[in-house]
């Protein structure tokens, strides 16, 4: 936990660094920790996101499911595959992917789909929405070596029309990266952490009102009181998330959207023994808690309220299907096959390559790693789905 108020090291990004003073300068001195979040994360050509390519996998700083196994894609195209029959089948059906990455989760969706639900194969486009320039040509890069490019297509999430979507938007690891606003009882009231520079021109953190009225407004939207922590207690809301939410919920005429991340519901999430919030860094594998070090080389995160995206979803026409954890998901997607084929004697792969497999798709369920993540499914305009049996990701809820 940054301690607010100290002087904090800058090994930076020098270009990104001289940006984001220039914009505390212009602001009268100081910029919330949101907007310091942002800049550091995705300012053109110089944030982590829109500078580095390498920034995912084995030689980057963290890695997501898509890099364990392709096992994982292929289950969530089983999930989409439901979509479309509960769907009826649609002849044009929507796939958008919102924070593609390197392109690893759409490569293997496309090709499970290309290989096992051919009618539709010829019903889909592909959007792929990704606010990164250099992420967005890897992406292009991968599906082109892949075969794949024919079915898809780059847009801003601006730029979807009101209700123009049939099919479903799916997102891994994407609302953790959103700007997060700082928040600290002091006195027995919140404040916001802002980002000021001090003497020696040093990044610095200081307390005072919050910038937005939205701030205090979210304890209401996940039903929690705003009082009741204790002094010095700390945390992050994302207001960013609701208005991604908002806009995902307006494009959407018909469908889902399947949300995966690691986080928790509100209870849990801002429970009074977390008092040092769950914002978190990444640089080479290796996970911090200074936002300030390493500007521009390092990611920086916090844990996501899945209370406040389905109270979102609920006051912008979405319907919550389910919450649940990704273990219980993939399970109900059939995992278990997997690893029983995997253990199975008599297969011509060699043992350590079915090894290999087994012990990433064990990590996509072990409740100590990624199986704790959250995956939240909610819907539009299905008159029917409450008549029918719980999807196949969500048959295992307990």
């Amino acid at each position: 936990m940054i301690t607010p108020g100290a002087s904090l090291d800058n090994s930076a990004n020098s270009a990104l660094r001289q940006l984001i003073v220039a914009e505390i300068k212009a602001a009268g001195g100081r910029i919330t920790f949101a907007r310091f979040m942002e800049l550091a994360l995705y300012a053109p050509e110089l944030g982590y996101y829109t500078s580095k390519i390498s920034l995912i996998g084995a030689r980057g700083d963290y890695y997501t499911a898509p890099h364990l196994t392709p096992l994982f894609g292929q289950l969530i195209a089983r999930q989409l595959i439901e979509f479309w029959h509960r769907l009826a089948e649609p002849v044009e059906f929507q796939l958008v992917e919102m924070g593609a990455g390197q392109g690893l989760l759409a490569s293997d969706i496309l090709s499970q789909l290309y290989q096992h639900e051919k009618s539709l194969w010829q019903a889909l486009t592909y959007l792929i929405v990704e606010r990164s320039e250099t992420l967005r040509e890897a992406q292009r890069r991968r599906l082109e070596h892949s075969g794949l490019t024919a079915k898809v297509k780059w847009c801003e999430l601006s730029e979807l029309e009101p209700a123009s979507i049939t099919g479903s938007f799916i997102s891994n690891e994407l609302v953790d990266a959103f700007p997060i606003h700082l928040i600290q009882m002091v006195g027995g009231q919140w404040q916001e952490i802002y980002v000021e520079l001090d003497g020696m021109g040093q990044f610095t953190e200081v307390s005072a009102a919050l910038s937005s009225p939205n701030l205090f407004a979210y304890f209401g939207l996940v039903g929690l009181a705003p009082f009741g922590y204790e002094e010095g207690y700390r945390t992050e809301i994302n207001l960013a998330a609701l208005d991604w939410l908002q806009a995902v919920a307006r494009a959407l005429n018909q469908g889902y959207v399947l949300t995966i991340d690691y986080g928790y519901q509100a209870v849990r999430r801002y429970h009074p023994l977390r008092r040092a919030g769950t914002l978190q860094t990444y640089n080479g594998h290796v996970a911090g808690d200074n936002p300030y070090l390493n500007l521009g080389y390092q990611d920086i995160t916090a844990h996501v309220d899945f209370t406040a995206l389905i109270k979102t979803g609920e006051n912008n026409g979405l319907k919550t299907e389910g919450f649940t954890s990704q273990a219980l998901f993939l399970a109900g997607l059939g995992i278990s096959d997997t690893l029983l084929e995997l253990t199975t004697p008599g297969s011509s792969r060699k043992p350590d390559e079915l090894l290999a497999e087994y012990n990433a798709a064990q990590t996509l369920i072990n409740p100590t790693k990624m199986g704790n993540f959250g995956v939240l499914i909610q819907s539009k305009n299905l008159s029917s789905s409450e008549t029918q049996p719980p999807l196949r990701g969500l048959s295992l809820i307990i």
